[in-house]
């Protein structure tokens, strides 16, 4: 999304209205008195044309007023109190997204108390390059969720067959991103449920809200359970920032949106504070997000979180990382390499960022060096040619990973809630850490987990100095995107293989916290070179272990520099699959190894 610019219509406001009303098929609004261009003022949506409880379409008033306080400099951007609705981005936007905010500076946009309500498939707000950003007071929700629930009544092999409620009106034809089990009684993920990406082939209305969901392979849908099908899982956010420095968001409400809530890519200093991404009270959706809550990938400065709530999301509450690894496909000559990312997404550091050296088989870091230039040369392969200022390690060869280093915020969460939700409560993949004070409540994976992996999404990188403490964790890890227990420090290898010898992590610790009924471990760590296990309660773990490791409350293997001290884990306490307190698996040093059962 680098380089998107804020569109500009040919004349000023008359000009612009007519134009973005055009594209929308929105009746284009040209009352009003123009506004004086005032350098460093207050501009108000109003001024041009926003009309808060009238069900008009407002995009071409506030993509005026934006394009007015961009122009002039202003201080504040206003939504006077009220609800405003905006029109599908089309696809002359870039990105499909509404409202674009390129090179803007010490702006705040107060929502005043406002609800936003968008339609269709569009991404809200869009900040590129831009400094000292305060969004604060808004409200934003769908006309029609990105998202429809219903009963599953009848399955067949390669189709099922869903009574959607009444609320969410389909028309057949809709599409399926992915779709996911839920329990009819809670209304919560299912334990251990379906959970399918990728496996739509169509959707048909066979009667009134009757919608038959047509597969791509044979996948058994259980009868009479709810399903959630998400038409959008990905791409269309809440708030992105792109390259920002200093972007606060305050006293934010999301109650869905076709995708993510909050993303910042290669930001520095990103806070959020009060920010909500929660079902909508009085309703009876169970979706709030179709993907994560928030999400921070290659950012710097201090990623900070206060007093946010996340709920019912499709995704993570929080994800966390420096960015993507990209292997080696070709060492050009001693200070030049050809990479790629596995998915051939991109990921171009900059020149000046230390990128990290790891082998596969351990991705413990065996050299650095310092990017000169880089370049993505596109192509269907998504290659990266990455030039070095020192010479590269003799070790490093095709099939090695390189993590930036330098993309790695310090990271400040305190007194958040997270969950019920599909996924972890926080992904964490970056160094100096603290999290403390929060409330992890029926995340279907870990509540927290501190994660390296070269599995899949190749999100890097290999933590630093990560504490976790004074959180309680109610019921996690139970289903969905499960992970090894509730509080987890790990790296997945290729095929899901933990490190064999401590060192991908280093220094964490988990002091003080409360895990309260999980169907795996309690707390789980593997490859980590330096653990603190201090002051930890854990109750009813191993209720339902899906592999040996699980029936232990307290599970460590190949890892190194092991304290644990003064951890509350009574055995008359903990479920059915229950068998001992702590266990040590393999790689363990200083300790005595045992072995698995």
């Amino acid at each position: 999304m680098k380089g998107i610019s804020l569109q500009r219509a040919a004349g000023y406001l008359a000009a612009l209205a007519v134009a973005v009303a055009t594209v929308a098929g929105a009746q284009p609004r040209t009352e009003g008195k123009k506004p004086v261009a005032k350098m460093g003022g207050v501009v108000r949506v109003t001024d041009f044309g926003a009309a808060p409880g009238d069900p008009s379409d407002d995009t071409a008033a506030v993509l005026a007023a934006i394009e007015h306080a961009t122009k002039t400099k202003a201080r504040r951007l206003e939504f006077p109190k009220g609800q405003y609705r905006f029109a599908p981005a089309d696809a002359a936007r870039p990105g499909r997204i509404l409202f674009q905010l390129q090179n803007a500076e010490n702006l705040t946009i107060d929502g005043m108390g406002s609800e936003l309500i968008f339609s269709g498939t569009s991404g809200c707000f869009w900040f590129g390059g831009c400094r000292n950003i305060t969004v604060r007071n808004l409200t934003i929700d769908w006309d029609r969720m990105p998202f429809s629930v219903g009963k599953v009544i009848a399955a067949a092999r390669q189709s099922f067959l869903v009574q959607v409620r009444p609320e969410y009106p389909v028309h057949g034809g809709e599409p399926v991103g992915a779709f996911m089990e839920y329990d009819a009684e809670t209304e919560l993920p299912a334990q251990n449920g379906l959970d399918v990406y990728s496996a739509v082939e169509r959707t048909e209305l066979v009667g009134p809200q009757l919608l038959r969901v047509h597969l791509t392979r044979e996948i058994p849908v259980p009868v009479g359970r709810l399903v959630v099908l998400r038409h959008q899982v990905y791409s269309y956010n809440g708030f992105t920032a792109d390259r920002c420095t200093n972007m606060k968001y305050e006293d934010l409400t999301l109650y869905t949106v076709p995708g993510m809530g909050f993303v910042s890519i290669v930001c520095k200093d990103v806070t959020l504070r009060r920010c909500a991404v929660t079902v909508k009270p009085g309703t009876h959706r169970i979706m709030s997000a179709t993907a994560d809550a928030s999400h921070f990938g290659g950012c710097k400065g201090t990623v900070r979180l206060e007093g946010c709530r996340f709920d019912g999301m499709g995704d993570d509450g929080v994800n966390i990382k420096s960015g993507l690894y990209l292997t080696v496909k070709e060492r050009v000559d001693d200070h030049t390499v050809l990479a790629a990312h596995n998915l051939k997404m991109a990921d171009v550091p900059d020149a000046g960022d230390t990128m990290e050296m790891s082998h596969v088989a351990d991705l413990i870091p065996y050299g650095s060096a310092t990017v000169v230039k880089a370049v993505n040369q596109g192509g269907p392969e998504g290659i990266h040619r990455v030039e070095f200022a020192e010479p590269l390690p003799e070790a490093l060869q095709a099939g090695d990973v390189l993590g930036n280093a330098t993309r790695t915020p310090r990271v400040r969460i305190k007194d958040c809630r997270i969950g019920p939700n599909r996924a972890r409560g926080m992904l964490l993949q970056t160094r100096d850490v603290v999290v403390e004070g929060c409330t992890f409540t029926r995340c279907t994976s870990a509540g927290v987990l501190v994660l390296t992996e070269v599995v899949y999404f190749f999100e890097s990188i290999g933590t630093r100095n990560v504490t976790i403490r004074n959180n309680t964790f109610i019921d996690c890890n139970y289903g969905a995107a499960g992970a090894s227990g509730a509080l987890c420090a790990l790296a997945w290898l290729k095929g899901f293989a933990e490190p064999p010898r401590p060192g991908v992590h280093r220094d964490i610790a988990f002091r003080n916290n409360r895990v309260v009924g999980t169907d795996n471990c309690g707390i789980y760590v593997s490859g980590v070179a330096g653990i603190t296990i201090s002051g930890n309660q854990v109750e009813q773990a191993s209720r339902k272990p899906t592999a040996p490791s699980g029936s232990a409350a307290l599970y460590v293997r190949g890892s190194s520099g092991i304290k644990l001290q003064a951890n509350r884990i009574p055995a008359d306490k903990q479920g059915k699959g229950f068998k001992t307190t702590v266990e040590y698996g393999p790689g363990c040093e200083g300790v005595g190894e045992a072995k698995l059962r």
